[in-house]
């Protein structure tokens, strides 16, 4: 055989293992993205208060806010940034961003607990006043959820 064939039939193996070992492409579907602030405020107190806005909803005060003691015996702040149904939430900044207080994966991080995503704030970072905006990622829209479930948020206090 010649080199010519030779070539040819290693390219034609070649292209036939990358089909094969090549994963198939998932369809694409829509994405939605929703951006909200945790917006943290020390009045002189030994803590700051939190307040998280997001447009088109009233604001919330202290979201779910709940103190916890971690491994290391330091107590972390636990605030709710209302993205349940989310898949992927990121913090895409902190003002003032110079802030050496809070550090990510030290003093604040966002960590998915009860079906929702919580902020955690600990050490000098649960003193200072800071804001954290948040973008959460939705597989479907999420005012089309609520929307066809209403019957799950609403509560059955009738029946007591």
């Amino acid at each position: 055989m010649s080199w010519v064939v030779k070539l040819t039939i290693l390219s034609i193996f070649c292209i036939f293992l990358y089909v094969i070992a090549t994963p198939e492409v998932p369809e694409r579907t829509s994405y939605y993205w929703s951006i909200r602030t945790l917006n943290c405020i020390n009045h002189g107190l030994n803590i700051s208060r939190c307040s998280l806005l997001q447009e088109g909803r009233q604001t919330e005060l202290n979201p779910g806010c709940f103190d916890e003691i971690d491994e290391h015996n330091e107590t972390r702040v636990y605030c709710r940034i209302n993205c349940e149904e989310s898949d992927e939430t990121t913090v895409l900044a902190k003002t003032p961003s110079w802030n050496h207080e809070c550090n990510t994966f030290f003093t604040y991080h966002l960590e998915r607990r009860r079906r929702d995503w919580y902020l955690w704030r600990s050490g000098k970072c649960i003193t200072t006043t800071i804001a954290f905006t948040v973008r959460c990622g939705f597989p479907r829209d999420p005012r089309e959820f609520y929307k066809q479930y209403k019957y799950l948020y609403e509560y059955d206090d009738a029946a007591k």
